[in-house]
């Protein structure tokens, strides 16, 4: 028996704007872990980095396809994300990927600043020296990243980063907690990015969480993470306004152009006969 479970990577299909395999194929060896646990993981990164956008469906079919199980296993995992809140269960529509209000995003980021803060902590209390040559060496390749201004590169290692810190976290709790909050509001991080003034600010707080990491100085650590939380939630939650803003301007739009269309076409309208004409004169 292959115990192992097919990922196939997604692209975005230019023609119908949908996620289609790639020819690449990587083969993720099965463990002790429960499977359910494994193809939650899996869809839960694959939401973080927006391979899969809020609102969108996610059909049973292709995800066995994707994953190379089947349906019980993957309808377990969504049950599992549901649960995390990941995941929405639509009557008449099936799972589709959770979308946020600027209200729960910000409980979202409130919490979120606790746990990275708690995380960053206990990585500058147990890094070893070999694991600071490859923070630093991450940090430059960062760096590299933040100088082209490509929001893709600099997500694809913050994405290496986090990963990179959270394996040293002993804080297996907090660990847990913050992959659920990030899948969340990953959609937003792109959006969020393309601001050129959040990238450069972007740079700054992370130099300040690796720096205080380096120095072994948990306090700092503390303080640059929880920062760097609370300065995401504010450029975040001025995104979702404005996003909030233009789906109501959309709304109206549509509802004005439905108006419209209900109508009929035969003759104009004529506008109704004064009721003293000119010319007749009244007593």
């Amino acid at each position: 028996m292959n115990n192992s479970i097919v990922l196939c990577d997604l692209i975005r299909d230019g023609n119908r704007n949908n996620w289609v395999k790639s020819s690449k194929v990587q083969r993720v060896p099965v463990t002790a872990a429960p499977l359910r646990q494994q193809v939650a993981s899996n869809l839960r990164t694959a939401i973080i980095e927006g391979r899969f956008r809020p609102g969108e469906r996610l059909k049973e079919a292709e995800l066995c396809s994707w994953t190379g199980v089947s349906r019980t296993a993957v309808r377990e995992a969504l049950r599992q994300l549901e649960a995390e809140g990941i995941v929405d269960n639509i009557p008449n529509q099936g799972p589709v990927v959770a979308q946020v209000s600027p209200d729960e995003a910000r409980q979202h980021y409130d919490v979120r600043a606790v746990l990275e803060g708690l995380a960053a902590r206990s990585v500058a209390e147990e890094i070893t020296e070999p694991q600071i040559k490859e923070l630093l060496k991450l940090k430059r390749e960062l760096d590299r990243a933040f100088k082209t201004g490509s929001v893709e590169k600099v997500l694809g290692f913050k994405n290496l980063l986090d990963e990179f810190l959270m394996s040293i976290c002993s804080n297996v709790v907090a660990k847990g907690f913050v992959d659920v909050i990030r899948a969340r509001l990953s959609y937003l991080r792109p959006i969020v990015l393309s601001q050129p003034e959040r990238l450069r600010e972007n740079a700054v707080e992370v130099h300040a969480i690796i720096d205080a990491i380096v120095k072994k100085n948990p306090q700092a650590a503390w303080n640059a993470a929880v920062n760097h939380v609370n300065k995401g939630a504010e450029a975040t939650l001025k995104v979702l306004e404005q996003l909030a803003a233009a789906s109501t301007r959309q709304a109206a739009l549509d509802a004005e152009a439905a108006l419209r269309a209900k109508r009929p076409r035969g003759r104009p309208r004529r506008d109704p006969q004064p009721s003293n004409p000119v010319g007749r004169v009244t007593v």
